[in-house]
């Protein structure tokens, strides 16, 4: 680490001097020129005021939960129903949890850890059958080592490597779990220097989102050939990794949105003409993609991340929530008619959340207690994983297909099925309680943090819970999705907590 900070002057200094910081003063030195947009609506305000359902706070998802799987119209078994109630209520427990305050243990305590530790990891790759087992039982002793007085960046730099070694060989399964800890702990180990850098200079991060993933799309449309939204060979023909990276785009408007609001550099106004310039923009590009829950993402990441800063009038929310909702429609109504679906847009809604569900279903019967695939769903979200695993190279939602009987698509599973396949009931328990806790906190810290680096929590705030909205349905399964979570969660424990390593 400290020949990185030795070298980090020097890599600060040349890109401040490069062209892209260059376009980048140009890109936002033109936004200033966009006119004032002069229609407010305000009519409700004051009534609105103290409405805790317009401040977005994460409660925002169990009310979801409850009103998609309330349009289902087939019964859940007693195991679906015990899943969507434990997970549901273990999420709202997690939002009441902060942030612990941990005390570091004694050095000595390092190497009885350290013992403890390497001996349940050797069985864990003896005992292949079972490594399982062996793997959830060494991470308490992990834990405790990651918060000894010791510095132990020499041990977790050493079982990265490890663990690289054994992915290589393609037991993802086994190895995953230590290189995951291993990062979280170099990152928080890690001074911030880069970080800090990073807060400072937020509108080269923007600048950059916003370039690449507008390089990605025209590249994506290429080789498609044709608009996806209009035409069904084109969908098809997307780069799923182009694809991806197209989504930079909308990722950069939201965090557009919250740079624009919170810094000083343009009147209220100006900031509501760029939102809406952007936020339409992305609409547009992604609903020529054809992708609904990339609309959705861009819907409501503008929606959370104005109403933070203070963009949008509690009034216009309402406005432009209807206006979110006929757009959804709109798209579902042309994408069914080329798709030639001959069903109401009701009965369509209706029977997608009911077939959703009845996979949810199934997976919390197969799944028991612990589960069986014991997080085969979640790695296969990236490509290279996925090609390590025995047998078809299959995306996460292709393989739940599979696994209820259906060989021909993919499905969705709620947020819940693949939990609930990978990890069992168990699973879902922990994640959902995880992911309230870490939306909360996240929130929490937006709110009151000031400065540059609230620019930062708003715009992740709104794109995690964003996208933890669709995930309702679709489950937690795209990688770039994955990552952001991760990235999300690391520079929320970087600016809370890290003290404690």
């Amino acid at each position: 680490m400290k020949y990185i900070n030795k070298i980090f002057p020097f890599l600060e200094k040349e890109f401040s001097e490069s062209i892209i910081n260059k376009v980048s003063l140009n890109f936002f030195k033109s936004l200033e020129k966009f006119p004032s947009f002069p229609i407010e609506i305000s009519r409700f305000d004051r009534h609105l005021e103290d409405s805790k359902f317009l401040k977005f706070s994460p409660i925002i998802v169990v009310v979801s939960i409850l009103l998609f799987f309330s349009f289902s119209d087939h019964p859940l078994s007693y195991m679906g129903t015990l899943v969507l109630l434990l997970g549901t209520i273990s999420f709202y427990i997690g939002t009441l949890i902060n942030i612990p305050k941990f005390k570091k243990i004694k050095k000595s305590y390092f190497w009885p850890l350290l013992i403890i530790f390497s001996v349940i990891f050797l069985l864990s790759i003896v005992q292949i059958e079972a490594f399982g087992f062996y793997v959830k039982l060494s991470l308490l002793p992990l834990l405790l080592i990651g918060i000894t007085e010791r510095d132990n960046k020499d041990f977790f730099v050493s079982l990265l490597v490890i663990n690289l070694v054994i992915l290589s060989n393609g037991f993802w399964a086994l190895s995953f779990p230590y290189i995951f800890i291993s990062l979280i702990y170099l990152f928080l180990a890690y001074n911030g220097r880069a970080i800090t850098y990073l807060e400072d200079n937020t509108y080269n991060l923007i600048f950059i989102l916003l370039s690449l993933g507008t390089i990605f799309y025209l590249l994506d449309l290429v080789i498609a050939g044709g608009i996806p939204l209009l035409d069904v060979q084109a969908r098809n023909s997307l780069d799923p990794t182009f694809t991806m990276m197209a989504h930079l785009f909308p990722m950069g408007a939201i965090l557009l949105i919250s740079y624009v609001g919170l810094t000083k550099k343009y009147t209220y106004k100006k900031a509501r003409s760029i939102s809406i310039f952007f936020t339409l923009l992305s609409l547009l590009l992604m609903a020529l993609l054809g992708y609904r829950t990339q609309v959705i993402f861009v819907l409501f990441g503008a929606l959370v991340s104005g109403a933070i800063v203070g963009i949008w009038k509690k009034s216009e929310l309402f406005v432009m929530g209807g206006a979110a909702v006929l757009s959804l429609v709109a798209l579902t109504i042309i994408r069914d008619v080329l798709l030639g679906v001959n069903l109401s847009l009701f009965e369509s809604l209706i029977t997608r959340i009911s077939l959703t569900t009845d996979v949810m279903d199934i997976l919390s019967n197969m799944g028991g207690l612990f589960g069986i695939t014991n997080g085969a769903i979640h790695i296969a979200t990236h490509p290279y994983l996925a090609r390590l695993m025995p047998g078809v190279a299959y995306s996460p939602r292709r393989m739940i297909a599979v696994l209820v009987g259906e060989r021909s698509v993919s499905v969705t599973s709620t947020i819940f099925g693949p939990l609930t396949i990978d990890f069992g009931v168990l699973g879902v328990i922990s994640f959902m309680a995880f992911l309230g806790f870490f939306l909360s906190n996240l929130y929490k810290m937006s709110n009151k943090t000031n400065g540059e680096r609230k620019i930062l929590l708003v715009g992740l705030y709104s794109m995690v819970l964003s996208y933890t909205m669709i995930g309702i349905e679709t489950g937690i399964l795209d990688l770039e999705v994955i990552l952001l979570f991760i990235i999300s969660l690391c520079y929320l424990l970087f600016i809370t907590n890290r003290k404690i390593i």
